[in-house]
């Protein structure tokens, strides 16, 4: 772990309401919020590989040069791997299989590479993870069915579909290195917090004065990601104001929001599965039954064979049950 950046919590911060610390509706005004919030100077970040790094500061360049971004790949054996089986993968192959780093590029494109890279990065830092609180294996399962949630949410709204598979993978990105540098807050947390129905980023607001989204997108801004990310990551708890926005790019992070209501280990929303299946009665864009059952068979696929993801669909189907019943 690297230590960089921030400024203590102070008494000053946690008198504010958690609404005057929260970001404001767009890019813009989720970006100068960023900028307004005091972390601590130790907070402690996860170190992406080298190349890595150098490949996301590069790339995020408006004036990027194609060939000095596949060279910085070639410096990393993982990194090529990772992009040639992407770019040869059944999806994707062709008659003419791709053989270099610069060729991938070109065949998928700076953008939808660096997502590729990016999620291969997180995924080698979260399994490498010592956490004093986290199954880190659990919590790369989580991270990925909220990508999977997200991504078919986008679809059946023809949204922004691999903004919504990144927000979904990427916004609790930075819990495991925060749950273990304020371990005795996160026990706290689940010990008192959960029993009571707080959720978690009201929890950290009060107590920090910021939450993990807020840490998230800090993080990532200085990982050089691109804005909306940045802002999927920043307000992934905040479906008020993404569905109060009347812009459109704030109104693409739905799928996020909504994936961030998925149950998890530090039970972040208490009721975050009555909450989904409201949103799919009330809306009728997500076909919650359905897309639970594909998220369940894709991450079944994925995972590893001695993982046991916890399936979607037989939980949805009980809270579904228990709400009639109390209703009855």
């Amino acid at each position: 772990m690297n230590s960089t950046t921030q400024v203590s919590p102070s008494s000053d911060s946690k008198a504010h309401t958690s609404s005057e610390r929260r970001p404001g509706t767009t890019h813009g005004q989720a970006m100068a919020a960023l900028q307004s919030v005091d972390f601590p100077d130790d907070l402690q970040i996860p170190s992406l590989p080298t190349s890595l790094t150098e490949f996301l500061q590069a790339a995020g360049s408006p004036d990027y040069n194609i060939r000095a971004l596949g060279q910085i790949i070639e410096q990393d054996p993982g990194l090529t791997l990772d992009l040639l089986k992407c770019v040869n993968s059944a999806a994707l192959g062709s008659q003419h299989p791709v053989k270099t780093p610069t060729d991938a590029l070109i065949r998928l494109g700076v953008s939808r590479a660096r997502t590729h890279l990016l999620a291969a990065g997180m995924r080698s830092v979260v399994l490498a993870y010592q956490s004093k609180l986290l199954n880190c294996r659990n919590f790369w399962n989580e991270s990925l069915r909220r990508a999977l949630f997200a991504q078919r949410v986008a679809a059946n709204m023809k949204a922004d579909a691999e903004l919504a598979y990144m927000g979904g993978l990427l916004q609790d990105f930075l819990l495991p290195a925060l749950t273990n540098q304020y371990d005795h807050q996160y026990i706290q947390f689940l010990r008192e917090g959960v029993p009571q129905g707080v959720s978690l980023v009201d929890w950290e607001l009060n107590i920090f004065g910021w939450d993990h989204a807020m840490a998230g997108a800090f993080v990532a801004q200085k990982w050089n990601m691109p804005n909306d990310l940045l802002c999927a990551i920043m307000l992934h708890h905040r479906m008020d104001l993404v569905l109060e926005s009347p812009q459109k790019e704030t109104f693409n992070l739905f799928p996020v929001t909504l994936a961030a209501l998925l149950p998890d280990q530090l039970n972040q929303v208490p009721d975050g599965v009555r909450r989904l299946i409201e949103a799919d009665e009330a809306g009728g864009l997500i076909h919650l039954s359905e897309l639970c059952t594909a998220v369940d068979r894709d991450l079944v696929q994925i995972a590893e064979k001695h993982d046991t993801p916890l399936l979607l669909s037989p939980l949805i189907e009980k809270t579904r049950l228990a709400i009639k019943s109390a209703t009855a």
